[in-house]
């Protein structure tokens, strides 16, 4: 199973707590966000949130020079 797979398969098994977190993620940043949208709206520095990609903590995708999070996985900062 790839990484990806895996973040996939955890954000399925969210206690509905958490899933109701993340939900309200998605609906306050959409469905993808950029490092930059993300460390603001955590109030985290943008170097935690590379550390975070850098690290497979969180689903992304790359288009070009920028990184897109998918928001839904940000719950995984917060455990």
């Amino acid at each position: 199973m790839d990484r990806e797979e895996y973040i996939y398969r955890k954000l399925e098994s969210l206690s509905p707590l958490n899933k109701a977190l993340s939900q309200e993620m998605a609906a306050s940043l959409g469905e993808w966000a950029t490092i930059e949208e993300v460390a603001k709206y955590l109030k985290r520095h943008k170097n935690t949130i590379y550390d975070k990609v850098d690290g497979g903590d969180l689903l992304y995708r790359r288009i070009g020079p920028s990184i897109l999070i998918y928001t839904k996985s940000l719950i995984f900062l917060l455990e």
